[in-house]
């Protein structure tokens, strides 16, 4: 299924309907996967004002996001936290992750911005990644340009190429991957996996990579030829080890030639060089600075 076949968006519109869609997600966590790698919602049983989706990145799963979840809830947002094809197993060497395509992935988080239009009044999208070098996922990035019930896009050291890899690289390298045999890559090879949550996969597929850099690039591509609903908020690190901040500026700055005042980018220049900066399991992480400027931009 390619990236245009992804199913259309049909949003809830009560807090009960949301309920029901988010029970048939979280039905396709069977036994296989682990509680930690399980689909999460938070809501009361009221509409909040604000329905925040967060999502988690390549070979992490919902725990991720968990803690910043209940801290959002406890300020009377809901939440949804979708598990994206391929991950949270209770097998980490994350077989799965070699079968995965882009549209899955977006379907998935398509669907659960469609249960966060029935718990709260406005949404806003947050995305990040996690584990030693991970990248974040731009799928936020990608669907603002296909809804328009979107507040705010919040994305987090969003990943839209390889650090060091010109945007025509980059779609070599997307369409290599793709087509090559899938192989496995640990994501510290030399180190002793210790700032890679226990949750998630210590390793990536080359396919799922190859996936996740379709989707950047399409949504780098549609910054310069439309306009997307709500505001895009665009956080880096000036010391990122990973991605290409040079790319995801770029995309910034087309996106907001497309529309004037839907783009913000912010440079943090105090984090350490280290792209897990959320994640309490991880050494390197500063939850102490991160979680009051991210939970800033959300309830903007």
């Amino acid at each position: 299924m390619s990236i245009a076949k992804v199913p259309p968006a049909r949003p809830e519109r009560d807090l009960a309907g949301a309920r029901e869609r988010f029970a048939a997600l979280a039905a396709r966590d069977d036994v296989s996967i682990a509680e930690t790698g399980r689909s999460r919602l938070f809501a009361g049983d009221a509409r909040a004002p604000l329905a925040v989706v967060l999502l988690h990145g390549l070979t992490n799963c919902p725990q991720q996001w968990v803690p910043f979840a209940e801290l959002l809830a406890a300020r009377g947002s809901a939440v949804v936290i979708p598990r994206l094809p391929g991950h949270g197993a209770r097998d980490r060497r994350g077989l799965a992750l070699a079968k995965i395509a882009p549209a899955d992935v977006l379907a998935t988080a398509n669907e659960a911005i469609d249960i966060a239009a029935g718990l709260g009044d406005r949404i806003v999208v947050c995305g990040l990644s996690i584990g030693s070098r991970t990248s974040a996922l731009s799928i936020g990035s990608w669907l603002t340009f296909h809804r328009d019930d979107i507040a705010r896009n919040v994305a987090l050291v969003p990943f839209f190429g390889l650090r060091g890899f010109p945007e025509p690289a980059d779609r070599l390298a997307a369409t290599v991957l793709a087509t090559i045999p899938n192989i496995f890559v640990p994501w510290d090879p030399r180190g002793d996996g210790g700032q890679i949550p226990p949750y998630a996969y210590p390793r990536f597929a080359t396919r799922a990579l190859a996936a996740m850099l379709h989707i950047g690039l399409d949504a780098v591509a549609r910054g310069c030829s439309g306009a997307s609903s709500g505001e895009t908020v665009v956080c880096l690190n000036a010391r990122e080890p990973a991605i290409d901040n040079a790319l995801v500026r770029i995309f910034a700055e087309r996106l907001e030639r497309s529309r004037a005042g839907s783009t913000r980018t912010i440079v943090w220049t105090d984090l350490p060089a280290n792209h897990d900066l959320i994640d309490p399991t991880n050494s390197l992480a500063r939850i102490d600075l991160m979680y009051p400027r991210v939970l800033a931009e959300i309830e903007r």
